[in-house]
């Protein structure tokens, strides 16, 4: 009977080492998909080139409030925040000072001729929130592999043309990376 009994244990742990193994395996492929590793860095450390055109119109009435060296997939690109009164906005270059390109949307224009349009159409609008006020169903996921292991440090409620969803800054040691996922706590590409 205890031979029985240490069997069916025995099984049982397997069967469940298997199971975990599947779900974190599956939960680490989504990670990698869907987050961006962002490296903060000293406004002043941007390159020359992006520094020139944040001083020519439509960017030089917005104040930079951060800057970011960003690794997206194969992508290398540098990221600004700025801000404008209550209005804030994440600009997107290449080191050259050129806008940057993701998924089909440009996040800043060179032919852009008047504000509106930048601030508008061709920008994120980032909204800060408390990590607390984020819906239950994304800090539920938070607390799952493989996000467990990462801390938030900043949350937003984002609207990005008709599309709205939620940001989340997390950092683990010293990577970052920006989490987005909907209100039902699913990833957002």
């Amino acid at each position: 009977m205890k031979k029985l009994f240490v069997a069916a244990i025995v099984a049982f742990a397997g069967f469940t080492a298997t199971q975990a193994q599947a779900s974190v395996n599956k939960a680490a492929i989504v990670s990698v998909q869907d987050s961006v590793v962002k490296t903060p860095i000293e406004v002043s450390a941007l390159p020359d080139a992006i520094k020139t055109v944040l001083a020519t119109d439509p960017y030089k009435d917005w104040t930079p409030t951060a800057a970011f060296s960003v690794k997206d997939g194969d992508k290398a690109y540098f990221q600004v925040d700025v801000k404008k009164a209550e209005e804030t906005a994440s600009l997107k270059f290449d080191a050259e000072g050129k806008p940057v390109q993701l998924a089909g949307i440009t996040t800043a224009q060179s032919s852009m001729t008047n504000e509106q349009s930048f601030s508008v159409q061709d920008s994120v609008v980032k909204t800060p929130i408390e990590v607390s006020a984020l819906p239950d169903a994304i800090k539920t996921v938070l607390a799952t592999d493989p996000y467990k292991a990462w801390t938030p440090t900043a949350a937003f409620s984002v609207k990005d043309g008709d599309k709205a969803y939620f940001q989340v800054d997390v950092k683990k040691e010293e990577e970052t990376a920006s989490l987005k996922f909907d209100a039902e706590g699913k990833p957002v590409e």
